[in-house]
């Protein structure tokens, strides 16, 4: 299988999912081993993320990526910060604060999104930053159009491919289902759509076994070149933007130990492609 780079990769965990899913730096690194995936852009989960402490526990978040990039530059050479609403201007200064002080290069925001996030990206603009709203609608192309020095990163669906390929500094993910569950992707189409320069893949961990999507990609019947572009090459141009000296590496990371099966791949049985595994 051909390399793959990741350009949506959490770290930590969501509880309020029955069961609970996670994972930790070093279970990560061991699905990457198993799966060509040779490094990720990394940000903390969000929706369900453990806030009992207030903001300590969204700075804990964000040093858990910073060390992550610090510990293992080649797998995570660039990293984001988490934006959280509920803590307004103390948030603000948070993902202030993991930028500069953990060279997180942009921020991660999850929906419910709305006009609060507006001073979050602002903070990454004035850093010409990455952004990823997990946005594919309206108020997407709003935020696109009003930051036009920052890159966000939004899902390939069919809606983006008509209402927001107009914006230069948007990559388009390829990242579960293009439409929702049981749609199916048509590379070809949002390469054309969308410009086959312009789309990534996405892992999508803790939540979404992936190997799933890859095999979509392997198997579909499109040329080499974009199927090279979906699952390395456009992603690795991406990269080198916010870190110019970073190369992809020659092969995926080594496994810290040796897990079970279930231990990294278990899913729930009446959704197979979900993930419940929590570290």
């Amino acid at each position: 299988m051909r390399p793959y780079l990741d350009c949506h990769n959490h770290i930590g965990r969501t509880i309020d999912r029955v069961p609970p899913t996670g994972q930790n730096t070093a279970m990560c690194l061991a699905r990457f081993a198993q799966t060509q995936i040779h490094a990720a852009i990394s940000m903390p989960t969000a929706v369900g993320s453990p806030i009992a402490r207030g903001l300590e526990d969204i700075r804990d978040q964000n040093e858990v990526i910073g060390r992550a990039c610090r510990d293992f530059p080649d797998v995570f050479p660039i990293g984001l910060a988490l934006m959280e609403a509920r803590f307004g201007k103390l948030g603000i200064e948070e993902v202030e604060r993991a930028m500069s002080e953990h060279g997180l290069v942009g921020v991660v925001g999850h929906p419910p999104i709305g006009e609060w996030c507006i001073p979050f990206v602002e903070a990454a603009a004035a850093r010409n930053g990455l952004c990823n709203l997990h946005q594919h609608n309206p108020f997407m192309a709003r935020v696109a159009a009003m930051f036009p020095n920052v890159t966000f990163i939004s899902h390939a669906s069919s809606w983006a491919a008509e209402n927001l390929v107009q914006f230069d500094n948007i990559f388009f993910e390829v990242v579960q289902d293009p439409d929702g569950p049981g749609s199916e992707w048509d590379f070809q189409f949002f390469a054309d759509k969308m410009g086959r320069e312009r789309l990534i893949f996405g892992a999508d961990l803790p939540y979404y076994d992936y190997r799933v999507l890859q095999k979509k990609v392997e198997e579909a019947p499109i040329d080499d070149d974009l199927k090279d572009r979906i699952a390395h090459k456009n992603l690795e141009a991406l990269i080198q933007r916010f870190k110019p000296e970073w190369r992809l590496p020659n092969a995926p990371p080594v496994a810290p130990r040796i897990y079970e099966e279930e231990e990294l791949w278990a899913v729930d049985p009446k959704n197979p492609v979900r993930l419940t595994v929590f570290a």
